[in-house]
This record gives C-alpha cells, sequence and structure tokens, in this order.
C-alpha cells in the first residue's frame, strides 16, 4: 500500500508530454487510445502536444469528453536560431493553451511555421514567438547542446509561464537532461516540471513506434542504431509510477499539476463561424443569397414559380438566415458557378440534394421538391449538425484550377487543404 507521501504525489502528477500518431511518424498510438488508457491507469487529465499541429486535438478532445478525462490542448515545435531564424535549434517547446486567446496564438504560430517552412518543414522566428507568447504555457525541452541565450531568450518572451521540461525513461540520455535542468533551474531560476515524453500508450506500442521512426528517417530497422529510442521507457504510465520517478522532486511533480491547472482552455469554448462572402455595397448575405436563389429558381421553375417550390425556397432560406450560413451557401454557389464558367465538370452530392436552394444556385442537379426528398436530412436546427456540401470535380488540372481559384480569392490564410485521415 502506497504510503500517504506517494499518493499525494500522484495525485499532483499530470502527464503533460503525449505525442500521438498526428506528431506523424513520432508516435505509435492515436489519441483515442492514449485517452483509453488514461482512464485505465487513473489519469484525472492528459495533454496531448503534437508536434508542429493541432491535427489530433478534435479526436482526443471527444474522446476524453466522452471519457471523463480533462484534455489540455498544445503542440510542441522547435526553437527558432538567430535573429532571422533561418536554422533550428536542438532545443523544443511545448505550448499548452491556457485560454481561447493561447489556443488562437498557437494556431497563428504554427500557420506561420507552415507558410514560411513550406512543405514538411516549419520555420519560425523568436520575433513570432514574442507576438503570440499571451496565453500560452512554454515547457522547454533540451539539454547541455542548448545555448544560456535560448533560454534567456524563452525567459524573457513566456515570463513566469516558463518551465524546463524532465522526463526521466532510465537511459543516460535522460539523466544527463535531469542534471543540466536542475543546474540551469538553480542559475536561471526558471521552474522544471516532470514529463514522461510518452509516445505509445501501451509498453508494447515499442515495436510499432521503431517501424515509425525506420520510415521516417528512410533506414531497415537493423541499421537504424541510434535513431532509435534507447529503450521501451516511452508508453503512458501510471500517475503513481510517472510520480514515483521524481520522488526526490516532488515540486517538480507539483509543478504538472499547477500548469493543469492553468490550462483551463477546452475546444468546447471554440464557437465556430462560417467565413463571410464578399457582397456589394447595400448587400447583406443574406439578401445576396435571396436573389441568387430567386434568380436561379425562375431558371429551374419557370416563372411564377409553383406555389410548393416557392414554398420550399422560403423554409429553407428562412432557416439558412437563421443559422447565419448564408456566407457559406453564397461560396459553395460561387466556386461551382467558376467551375461551371470555366468548362470543369461540377456536381454536388450527398444530402445537399435534399436543398431547394442548393438545386436553385446550381450545386446540385436533382429537384428535391418534384422527388419530395427531406430537406430536414440535410439541414436542422434541432440536430445541431453544420450542412456538408461535397462538389466532386475531375482529377488533375481542371480540380486544381478550382482550387487555385479559391487560394486567390480567399486569400492563402483564408483557405485550407483538409484531409480524412
Amino acid at each position: 500500500m502506497p504510503s500517504p507521501r506517494a499518493a499525494e504525489l500522484a495525485a499532483d502528477y499530470v502527464e503533460l508530454g503525449c505525442r500521438s500518431a498526428f506528431s506523424f511518424l513520432e508516435g505509435a498510438s492515436t489519441p483515442e487510445q492514449l485517452v483509453a488508457r488514461a482512464v485505465e491507469q487513473g489519469h484525472g487529465a492528459l495533454a496531448l502536444a503534437d508536434r508542429n499541429g493541432l491535427y489530433g486535438a478534435p479526436r482526443f478532445h471527444r474522446a476524453a469528453r466522452s471519457a471523463g478525462l480533462r484534455a489540455l490542448v498544445g503542440a510542441r515545435i522547435r526553437l527558432p536560431a538567430g535573429a532571422e531564424g533561418e536554422e533550428t535549434l536542438s532545443g523544443e517547446l511545448t505550448l499548452l493553451a491556457e485560454d481561447a486567446r493561447g489556443y488562437r496564438h498557437l494556431s497563428r504560430l504554427l500557420s506561420t511555421g507552415h507558410l514560411r517552412g513550406g512543405k514538411d518543414r516549419v520555420q519560425l522566428h523568436w520575433e513570432d514567438l514574442e507576438e503570440n507568447a499571451a496565453g500560452l504555457c512554454a515547457l522547454l525541452h533540451g539539454d547541455a547542446a542548448l545555448p544560456p541565450d535560448a533560454v534567456d531568450r524563452s525567459r524573457g518572451i513566456f515570463g513566469e509561464r516558463l518551465w524546463l521540461a524532465v522526463s526521466r525513461q532510465r537511459s543516460r540520455q535522460s539523466e544527463f537532461a535531469t542534471r543540466w535542468a536542475a543546474d540551469l533551474a538553480a542559475a536561471w531560476r526558471v521552474p522544471v516540471v516532470a514529463t514522461g515524453d510518452v509516445r505509445h500508450a501501451q509498453p508494447e506500442g515499442r515495436r510499432l513506434l521503431d517501424a515509425l521512426t525506420c520510415l521516417r528517417v528512410g533506414r531497415r530497422l537493423d541499421r537504424a542504431g541510434r535513431e532509435l529510442l534507447r529503450n521501451a521507457e516511452h508508453h503512458l504510465r501510471a500517475p503513481a509510477e510517472s510520480a514515483g520517478r521524481f520522488a526526490d522532486r516532488p515540486d517538480w511533480v507539483h509543478a504538472s499539476r499547477e500548469i493543469a491547472e492553468r490550462c483551463a482552455f477546452t475546444l468546447d469554448a471554440l464557437d465556430y463561424r462560417f467565413p463571410e462572402f464578399p457582397v456589394p455595397a447595400g448587400e447583406s448575405q443574406a439578401s445576396l443569397l435571396r436573389a441568387h436563389t430567386e434568380a436561379g429558381a425562375r431558371g429551374r421553375y419557370g416563372h411564377p414559380l409553383p406555389a410548393r417550390a416557392r414554398r420550399q425556397l422560403e423554409h429553407e432560406l428562412a432557416l439558412i438566415e437563421k443559422l447565419q450560413l448564408a456566407g457559406y451557401f453564397l461560396i459553395v454557389h460561387d466556386i461551382a458557378r467558376f467551375a461551371r464558367d470555366q468548362g470543369i465538370l461540377c456536381q454536388g452530392r450527398g444530402s445537399a440534394a435534399n436543398s431547394a436552394v442548393c438545386y436553385a444556385l446550381g450545386i446540385t442537379a436533382v429537384d428535391p421538391v418534384a422527388m419530395e426528398l427531406l430537406f430536414e436530412r440535410f439541414l436542422s436546427e434541432e440536430r445541431g449538425e453544420w450542412p456538408d456540401i461535397d462538389i466532386d470535380l475531375p482529377s488533375g488540372e481542371p480540380r486544381e484550377r478550382v482550387i487555385q481559384y479559391v487560394f486567390e480569392k480567399y486569400g492563402r490564410r483564408g483557405a485550407a487543404m483538409t484531409a480524412v485521415v
């Protein structure tokens, strides 16, 4: 039976160092697997900080919410080097969002780094961190190779929201890092926090992680050598076991609880707003959508409009305006219009075919009034789900032309590619 002191220490420990499979080829477990393991082990909170992105955060958030686990959201980046940031230092930062402002700043940092760095590379400058530090807790990972200037600059940017992160995986490397952090903390008056550097949920995940590492570095398993982690200690451990490894430094364990309490942000705090479509002076999103819909409906149904079609269009337009979705429909209509003007085959599909507005706008080709299709299958106030309009385009150059049109119209920061993973 653990002593009262050990139990108190275990209750203080919060794992802040998890990477999932969304740290592409650096983590071997899905966010759901990490959450399931954390709940099984008795964790009350868990942080996910994947490499250079928030890709796994939505799945992590959903799984944690369903399981009753508190989810801390962040990302892990490499430190910039020099005033211009042409290179990166050996050190890294885990940035955790304290609040919605911090999440916004973290998102901006990641977007800036990806846009500047190009494919498969994130490039940040110190100035980027200075401009977006508010609302973020920073955990500095490093060793003796990290220049003191990097620590000093990080401390100047994050102030009391900077900690030196230490993990103990029973390796010589981690012991060196522990001594480095302890010496640096004493010299620079920067607190230290205990973490686990978790890469997979279960101990047996080490084999998969090794295979992923070989893919990342382009080597066979028998030739990967030092590219592989030194041992199998990078799995998620129970709070008591993790805290026990820092029994000599309870203040480092307590720091993990302090950080977790500061990071109260949850994805539930985000209120998504659909983008607005640029409208002429004197028009609103809703009035422009109505004008386009009425013009398209005359082409589809003739003039005057049949009573059933008119009632259905009014019903749909009223709900679209109430839910403030007019801009979304205008954007999709604009994309479909561009494709048709360019002679590119364009076809809307899915539940959007149940919408008379989509039919009138030329997004879909099926008359839902004549076919007696149910609009609420596509959009319903009670369901609380956003409408999903799928548009099929030919592959290759025609599709790329449409994509580039979207980027040109809405800007590189106003449009993005997504993928189902």
